[in-house]
């Protein structure tokens, strides 16, 4: 459905304000397509990318917002039956293409393909990744599902023929299609960190989220690379699945696993840390940025493992990962108190596993603060009671926590016929391992919980952990700190 376009065609996209979309929007602007788009709503910071691009931006949905000339429809997974636009363009027989197939045939076909894959690290690792291919001189084409610091937006579209770095998400491709996006993506490399379970509302259990990674790593071909987390056991053992050269990486956090690159920590403070790393057992120059924790190094790992394998000489890698300055929303600090002695940080965090990397950075980060967890349990996999014990055992690594009820359409979500992760236990569980715990359903009662905590002698960092904007609570706890 998508053959046969060319430059001054005009594409419309439903959901155009989402990161992703909005993102895909850019990159067929800059191909020079015309695009439109519309959503139920369209705010900072993709609506002012959506406007730089020269993109119009029609809301909410409703059936006259398709254009006369429309060529092709792009439908976001967000969008469904019964969405009044998306009725309207089955009725006019518009030809309707998902985002991962849009990506595939305009961008991707023309490129070499980098997929970055996995359940924790994607975010991070892409933008690492393509950061060091663009700074070491490659005209290297990226989309990331956020905001690197580094990279002026979400993405770019380099030149045909060079690397394009692209997040695999294994989230549904579209309503008529629920399996993962990353399939779609023709990867010549592809990195899968680790694999664990997510997305309750895709997946029926930890099975078929494994069968979607073994299609992904039978996908690159025999000239490509399949690199994966060996310290993930679900993502080691898809070795077997390659028909193309496999290399493996690990960060050992206790008992040690073979890999051909291994990386340790050698140290770690307020500035960030030194990795010290070996390929196949021979030692290479030390890495030095601002990352802090296991997770981050592995992140680190994979995205230098990958650019190495794509040709990248190592002072350029070293001296990428130097200067690379992160994500938003990843260890994120907001705002501190005018005498310093207090720190709102926002984080994506929504996993048990996530919250664990979270808690360990953050004590890395900031040595001898008090940590103080506030959580908002807004995704459908958090919603449930399927990692009520993980959680517990997550949060053990902070010295407080607030838990707080989702804001908007996320209170009270969760799958039919499953049981919701209980608010109340969880606080009970980490009060009996002697870490306070705070269950707030109203989220002025979380803002005045801060505002208590903040105002003892104590040095604290209050970590905000959700997958959504959190109702705003994170900007209301930085206002309220800077008094």
């Amino acid at each position: 459905m998508i053959h046969g376009l060319r430059a001054g065609d005009r594409l419309h996209v439903l959901g155009v304000a989402g990161t992703a979309m909005a993102s895909l929007a850019g990159l067929l602007t800059r191909l020079g397509y015309r695009v439109s788009g519309s959503d139920q709503g369209a705010y900072p910071p993709m609506s002012t990318v959506l406007e730089r691009e020269g993109i119009e931006v029609r809301t909410p949905f409703g059936p006259g917002n398709l254009p006369g000339d429309c060529r092709a429809v792009i439908v976001g997974n967000a969008i469904s039956r019964g969405n009044p636009e998306l009725e309207a363009a089955l009725d006019l027989r518009l030809p309707l293409v998902s985002f991962p197939e849009t990506l595939r045939e305009l961008v991707l076909r023309r490129r070499v393909p980098v997929v970055v894959a996995g359940t924790h690290g994607k975010t991070t690792t892409t933008a690492l990744l393509a950061w060091i291919l663009r700074t070491s001189g490659l005209d290297a084409g990226f989309l990331v599902g956020g905001v690197a610091n580094d990279l002026g937006g979400s993405f770019a579209l380099g030149t045909t023929g060079q690397p394009f770095v692209v997040e695999g998400d294994e989230y549904d491709s579209a309503y008529w299609d629920k399996g993962p996006k990353f399939l779609h993506y023709l990867p010549e490399v592809a990195i899968i960190g680790n694999v664990e379970f997510d997305h309750a509302d895709i997946y029926s259990d930890f099975a078929a989220v494994r069968r979607q990674f073994s299609f992904l790593a039978r996908l690159p071909p025999r000239r490509g690379l399949l690199l994966l987390g060996a310290d993930s056991p679900a993502a080691a053992e898809l070795a077997s699945a390659a028909h193309t050269t496999v290399q493996t990486f690990s960060v050992p956090g206790g008992k040690e696993v073979p890999a051909d690159w291994v990386a340790a920590t050698q140290s770690s403070g307020p500035s960030g840390s030194r990795l010290g790393t070996t390929f196949q057992g021979g030692e290479r120059p030390v890495l030095e940025g601002r990352f802090w924790g296991r997770a981050a190094a592995r992140n680190v790992l994979a995205a230098v493992a990958a650019a190495d394998w794509l040709g990248v000489e190592w002072e350029a890698i070293r001296e990428a990962v130097h200067s690379f300055a992160g994500v938003e929303r990843r260890l994120q600090a907001l705002a501190a108190s005018p005498n310093g002695r207090v720190l709102v940080v926002r984080d994506f965090a929504h996993h048990p596993t996530a919250v664990e990397a979270v808690l360990e950075a953050g004590s890395r980060r900031w040595p001898g603060a008090r940590l103080v967890a506030v959580f908002e349990p807004r995704s459908f996999t958090a919603r449930s009671a399927v990692f009520q014990d993980r959680f517990a055992e997550a949060f053990r690594r902070a010295d407080r926590v607030l838990l707080a009820s989702p804001a908007g359409e996320s209170r009270g979500r969760r799958l039919p016929g499953t049981a919701s992760l209980d608010l109340d236990r969880l606080a009970a569980d980490l009060a009996s391992a002697g870490i306070p715990a705070d269950v707030l359903h109203d989220h002025s009662a979380v803002v005045e919980r801060v505002g208590e905590l903040a105002g003892g002698d104590e040095r604290t960092v209050f970590l905000f952990l959700s997958n959504g904007h959190f109702g705003g609570l994170p900007e209301h706890a930085a206002a309220l700190i800077q008094g």
